[in-house]
């Protein structure tokens, strides 16, 4: 999978659909940046990883049942999944107080409900179900303030976005919305975060006892390499691409697209390797050629002190293969155009 080329060709492009997207609120957007951000520094995409056994992660009674692993919490036919190691990136030495700063700016959450997500985010494992409008689920695990959240909702106190939390019930769980986004916490430890019909997905599944790993063998695979700062997995063949999420991408990058992978990690900035896996050799190859062609922006991210190393491509019978590096540098500079990009403004 290209992550470079297909960030800047089909990631992007998509992203400003959603924020012009009626369906997607003003809330929903500022949580679709905080994964988007993230992914922004690495070059790829959108907060995440494997179950978590930090040995600082307090598990709940509810562990028992398995409910400390995100990928058995997220229904199994998504469309992507992706993983970003939360202290990977705001511990980093070079950049990790520039994302804090960021991320803070734009959440609408903070101090009023006893969260800093620099601070209270360890991991974020998110699931996406459909290509119309956003449809998302994703397992935080981190610290949260039930006590504080909870009467935050009860007295309808403005949070740090201006609106107030509206608290409800499903599947006998209490849910917390805020504007068109929502979050249900399952411990001090563990929230449920996103669309509306995504959260109700996850806590039916809790509900009914059906807590178990649907997700594919490879993506899981993907999702758990070992060291990655994040990773991302696309399965295109359940439910193939729609033409009005491909029209800004070359026909050449998704005609016959089966698969995508993305793994990036932490090593003199962030190295990034992917595969797009297609239907036969033949696409592979037609894909691979438009790959190549994302060389050339390398020249013209230069220009805005972002520097691309390393980038290069083969094709591995179906599967074309791409690595690409950013430095630390560029990765700052990357998060300081970041509010351009997606449109939410200084």
């Amino acid at each position: 999978m290209n992550a470079l080329h297909r960030f800047e060709s089909g990631v992007l492009p998509l992203v400003r659909r959603l924020r012009l997207s009626g369906r997607v609120g003003s809330a929903l957007s500022r949580v679709v940046f905080v994964f988007a951000v993230s992914a922004l520094s690495t070059s790829s995409l959108f907060l995440a990883g494997c179950p978590s056994k930090d040995k600082g992660d307090v598990k709940s009674p509810e562990a028992e049942v398995g409910m400390e692993d995100a990928l058995a919490l997220l229904p199994g036919n998504a469309i992507a999944l992706a993983t970003v190691d939360g202290r990977a990136f705001f511990g980093s030495q070079t950049f990790g107080a520039d994302l804090a700063k960021l991320v803070e700016k734009y959440i609408p959450l903070g101090a009023e409900a006893g969260f800093q997500a620099s601070r209270d985010i360890d991991r974020v494992t998110l699931g996406s179900y459909s290509y119309q409008g956003i449809d998302v689920a994703a397992v935080v695990v981190g610290r949260f303030d039930s006590a504080k959240i909870k009467q935050l909702a009860a007295t309808q106190t403005p949070t740090k976005g201006g609106a107030p939390l509206v608290a409800s019930q499903y599947a006998g769980r209490d849910v917390y919305t805020l504007n068109n986004v929502g979050f249900s916490l399952l411990s001090d430890t563990r929230a449920i975060v996103g669309t509306e019909q995504g959260i109700r997905r996850v806590l039916e599944r809790i509900k009914d006892k059906r807590v178990k790993r649907d997700v594919a063998a490879w993506m899981i695979a993907t999702i758990e390499t070992s060291g990655a700062a994040l990773a991302l997995a696309g399965d295109f063949t359940a439910q193939p691409m729609p033409p009005e999420s491909t029209r800004q991408i070359p026909p050449a990058l998704v005609n016959g697209l089966k698969a995508t992978r993305v793994v990036a990690t932490f090593r003199e900035g962030v190295q990034v390797a992917g595969s797009l896996t297609y239907a036969d050799a033949q696409s592979a190859e037609a894909a691979s050629s438009v790959v190549k062609q994302g060389a050339s922006y390398s020249k013209l991210l230069a220009m805005f002190g972002i520097k691309i190393q390393n980038f290069d491509t083969k094709v591995d019978k179906s599967d074309v293969q791409v690595t690409v590096g950013v430095d630390d540098k560029s990765l700052r500079q990357l998060l300081a155009s970041a509010p351009q990009w997606l449109g939410l403004g200084q």
